[in-house]
């Protein structure tokens, strides 16, 4: 991981129940290369549902909307994976809420989360 993020900001944009799950994935890419966590989004984000990089893609249009929160780079950055993720800005179909909360925090959804935000920061 190239910068660290801030430890109440951590645990703000990561479900609070997977923060052990989080420290871990911190430890595993602390000297990976942007590049590399590039590729590893793009591998991952086949591996999870429409529905959760949909979800995912919200998160960051919120991220990106926090005026004060986040300078301009950051956002080009959420630009660029929202890119890679496949966004495509048209309306998407509601689908199971409970099927997406549940997988949005559990392994490659969670670790694409991740990734995002390291990507971002």
């Amino acid at each position: 991981m190239r910068k660290k993020i801030g430890e109440p900001f951590e645990m703000l944009i990561f479900p609070a129940d997977q923060m052990e799950k989080y420290n871990e994935f911190k430890k595993q890419y602390t000297n990976v290369s942007a590049r590399q966590i590039y590729r590893e989004i793009a591998r991952l984000r086949n591996e999870v549902s429409q529905e959760v990089l949909d979800q995912h893609i919200q998160n960051l249009n919120a991220i990106s909307n926090m005026g004060g929160f986040i300078n301009e780079q950051q956002k080009g950055k959420i630009e660029q994976v929202k890119s890679l993720l496949g966004y495509q800005n048209v309306p998407k179909s509601k689908g199971s809420n409970s099927r997406v909360e549940t997988e949005f925090v559990s392994g490659a959804s969670l670790l694409l989360w991740f990734l995002i935000l390291v990507a971002i920061w």
